[in-house]
């Protein structure tokens, strides 16, 4: 009997743990996939748990699977609870670093709404714990995990405990250092929460020597204050910490104690900085390649910062060559400007650009300088490119993605509009997963060759796999066309991109342009627009269109290969001296006409078909012709100057 007595309550001491809100999630019942999605499944205990912008773990961060990656903070991602009821005392997740992409990883706790914590950031591929005490919060309870980061984070392993009776006094926040320049302090505050559960007697918080405490940002500091409780509560409460005023140049490390009777006593790790009062500056700026194409310069403006102490004399910032600076935006730009501090201090944006003028397509860049007097000075690079004048020669007839073993062959297929004479003036690049443009960063240059109007290159990610596949070789191999059925593709000219295939900004899964194992080919007559990609400007074998036989001829559906037929409106002559038009593309909705005759010219414009869409007629050197009633396509300009004729293809965007 006795026995029996032990065995019903070891039993009720378990099951009265469990109802007091001890549980957990193994993710076992995931049904995350690969694609990023807002979905909910039912998991352990019979808790569901609702995701936002997630997918399925991927294996490279050594999590035990499944579990759940959450995308990115931009798009909300996070998994939160159904009710529980019981409560919740601690709280741990485990946390691993998804995919390879450099960056901080890190989530935040929220229960019933209220932030509990932050983890601790990192960038590596070890397993970290991070764990709340002292939550102890009773009754029905939601417990939501938030990515607080532009990378993705795997969440596994999330477990709680049931809320305590004892005294308890928690923290949320850690606070980072403290420091001003000699003569010049205290330091600016800085702030954590502090909240009590359970509590005989009011919290004190202690600040050790050189720092002091407050429970207003802007109020009385001093070296210790009581946070009050009511009936035994107290509920979350900013406190404020600063280094205090006076002190010599040095460092200075201590905790903060928190304490209240029955309680353990919480310390707060602070530390502390008084540095010398030298002249010093200070500068940001993630300045982004500048560019124009030839003629329209200047390129557009970016901006940088700069921040100076206790400087002496006049702060100097130096533009490099073919480049220029100013304190607008808009105007008074120079090779140099010359900023005089007040009371030692500076605080300036400074713009910059890539001048005007340049006559030479290519690339610049070079140095700016930032100096003032008793300081060292400091650079950093600036770097610009000059397109030269577009001809949209070249079009992306078709990518495909083979069935072979090992998913070969990959590549892409190009139709040469006119005749090119250097080849080396295109390159292409490819976008996995929908990871943005690549923005002016060629992947794959071509030879410097002449190619005919008319011609088919042919570039794959497999010498091998395209003859076998295609009974013909490929023009060109390399990996930048190693792409999957959900990558996008962009061919550039002069360095800017011409043509473009899928959403670069979107991973082509289960998209209308989606073609794994498969194919998609431009439809003839269509055009390209710049950066623009139309889907129904294509055709698509669907998933698995190239499965179902041992090469193209014998495939389910075959790529088109090499079918593709352009507009027949497609000219350029040119027996005009100077003939020009530019920009081309035509972005703003105007673009000018120029030769170096005075004589009068009618220009007339086709469009594809045949069918004149604009005339009219000007003297002098050039004129800005107004398109604005156009639509976006391609088009044909025909000008006629003293018995002579130029054609020249005009894209507008």
């Amino acid at each position: 009997m006795k026995k029996n007595y032990i065995i019903t309550l070891f039993l009720m001491l378990c099951f009265g743990a469990l109802s007091y809100g001890q549980g957990s999630e193994s993710f076992a019942n995931s049904n995350a996939t690969g694609s990023y999605a807002d979905n909910s499944f039912v998991g352990d205990g019979g808790i569901t748990w609702t995701y936002v912008a997630s997918r399925n773990a991927n294996n490279t961060a050594g999590v035990t699977l499944p579990a759940v990656m959450l995308r990115r903070s931009s798009s909300d991602s996070k998994i939160t609870s159904s009710t529980i009821s019981g409560g919740i005392g601690n709280f741990s997740v485990k946390l691993y670093k998804g995919f390879t992409g450099a960056g901080n990883r890190q989530v935040e706790l929220f229960i019933n709404g209220e932030s509990k914590g932050t983890s601790v950031a990192f960038d590596d591929f070890d397993e970290h714990v991070f764990s709340v005490s002292g939550i102890n919060v009773s009754g029905d309870i939601v417990i939501e995990i938030k990515n607080i980061t532009e990378k993705q984070v795997i969440v596994d392993d999330i477990s709680w405990t049931a809320p305590s009776s004892d005294p308890a006094i928690n923290t949320i926040g850690t606070i980072s250092l403290l420091e001003y320049f000699e003569g010049n302090g205290p330091s600016p505050e800085k702030g954590i929460n502090v909240e009590g559960t359970n509590l005989t007697s009011d919290i004190t918080v202690t600040a050790p020597t050189n720092f002091e405490v407050s429970v207003d940002a802007t109020g009385t500091y001093s070296q210790s204050i009581a946070l009050v409780q009511t009936s035994g509560e107290v509920a979350s409460t900013p406190i404020y910490v600063r280094l205090k005023e006076g002190l010599g140049v040095g460092t200075f490390a201590d905790n903060i104690t928190l304490s209240s009777a029955g309680a353990e006593s919480v310390t707060i790790a602070v530390t502390g900085e008084v540095k010398n009062a030298d002249p010093q500056f200070t500068y940001a700026e993630s300045l982004s390649k500048f560019s124009y194409t030839l003629e329209e310069g200047p390129s557009d403006v970016q901006n940088f910062s700069v921040e100076g102490l206790f400087l002496t004399d006049n702060f100097i910032v130096g533009a490099p060559e073919n480049f220029e600076v100013s304190f607008s935006q808009d105007a008074d730009f120079a090779s140099s400007l010359s900023i005089t501090p007040a009371d030692g201090k500076i605080e300036d944006i400074i713009y910059i650009r890539l001048k005007a003028g340049i006559t030479v397509p290519g690339n610049y860049q070079g140095d700016v300088t930032l100096s003032s007097a008793g300081v060292t000075a400091v650079t950093f690079n600036a770097e610009g490119v000059v397109y030269g004048e577009l001809t949209n020669n070249i079009i992306i007839s078709g990518v495909f993605d083979g069935s072979l073993t090992g998913g070969i062959p990959k590549g892409v297929e190009l139709y040469v509009l006119e005749d090119v004479a250097d080849l080396s003036l295109f390159g292409l690049s490819s976008v996995s997963n929908g990871g943005g443009s690549t923005d002016g960063e060629i992947e794959f240059n071509f030879p410097s060759i002449a190619v005919t109007a008319g011609t088919f290159i042919y570039v794959s990610s497999s010498e091998a796999g395209f003859t076998d596949f295609f009974g013909k070789n490929a023009d060109y191999i390399t990996g930048v066309v190693n792409i999957n059925g959900d990558d996008s593709i962009e061919l550039y000219e002069n360095g800017k991109i011409i043509d473009v295939f899928g959403n670069v900004n979107k991973d082509g899964s289960g998209e209308t342009w989606e073609y794994l194992d498969g194919w998609a080919y431009r439809n003839s007559t269509s055009s390209p627009q710049g950066t623009t990609f139309t889907d129904t400007n294509w055709s698509y074998s669907g998933v698995d269109g190239l499965e179902g036989g041992t090469n193209n001829a014998t495939a389910t559906t075959p790529f088109p290969i090499g079918t593709f037929q352009p507009a027949t409106a497609a000219v350029s002559r040119n027996s005009i001296e100077g003939f020009k038009t530019f920009p081309n593309p035509v972005t703003n909705k105007e673009f000018t006409v120029s030769t170096n005759n005075t004589s009068v010219k009618q220009i007339v414009i086709f469009n594809v078909l045949g069918k004149k869409v604009y005339a009219a007629s000007f003297s002098g050197v050039k004129s800005t012709i107004n398109v604005s009633d156009m639509n976006a396509g391609v088009y044909i300009v025909k000008v006629t100057e003293d018995g002579k004729t130029a054609t020249k293809k005009l894209v507008i965007r």
